[in-house]
């Protein structure tokens, strides 16, 4: 059964020449098809392309054994040098909102890659009482008159630095997050800490000069 005829061609008709003027992009029957998703089968759709260009609605052209068809030019609404400046600057504004995103997208994954290789606060809890433990009972040992070896001394000065490395990596993102806080919060940072129950280094009396010379 053909296509049921409307007012102006059929609906199979006007929604190719209204596709084709849309993207006014040239295509050929399998790919108006595809593009309308099978409202029409290829076979329809080159049967309707072929009466469009038969009917000088739309351009018709060989390209090798294929045909692709593509909407008049003279259809196409041309922009006034005036809407073109304004889509330029949309464009450049649009261009420049993406690289300030990537920008910050950089920066989130940076914080985000620290935050992953850094310990949790349970492990880092579990550390500090495994070494406590260990310098307690070598704090007994010197007190006793007992020297240590140098390996012990060097893995004492190595376990030393690894972990001052963490402390320094752990307060400098929590100085991070406390700054981008900091940036839209109405009150004082202070007053928010005892909120929170926040303890600083500086409020437990913590030298934090070690981290400085390390």
């Amino acid at each position: 059964m053909p296509p049921k005829k409307t007012k102006g061609g059929s609906n199979e008709e006007k929604a190719v020449l209204d596709y084709l003027v849309k993207v006014n992009r040239p295509y050929s029957a399998n790919d108006i098809s595809s593009q309308l998703h099978g409202l029409v089968s290829p076979a329809q759709a080159k049967k309707v392309l072929n009466d469009l260009a038969d009917d000088e609605k739309i351009q018709r052209k060989a390209n090798g054994k294929q045909q692709i068809f593509y909407a008049l030019q003279t259809c196409i609404e041309v922009p006034s040098a005036e809407e073109a400046e304004e889509e330029e600057e949309k464009i450049k504004n649009l261009e420049q909102q993406l690289g300030q995103a990537k920008d910050q997208n950089k920066v989130l994954s940076g914080r985000l890659q620290g935050l992953n290789n850094a310990l949790t606060d349970d492990q880092m809890r579990e550390r500090i009482a495994a070494l406590s433990a260990e310098n307690e009972e070598r704090l007994q040992q010197l007190r006793a008159g007992e020297v240590i070896s140098p390996e012990e001394k060097t893995a004492i000065e190595a376990d030393h630095v690894k972990m001052t490395k963490h402390w320094k990596t752990r307060k400098r993102m929590f100085k991070n997050i406390i700054d981008t806080i900091s940036e839209g919060y109405p009150g004082k940072i202070s007053d928010l800490f005892e909120e929170l129950g926040i303890e600083t280094d500086e409020d437990a009396g913590v030298d934090v000069s070690i981290i400085d010379n390390k």
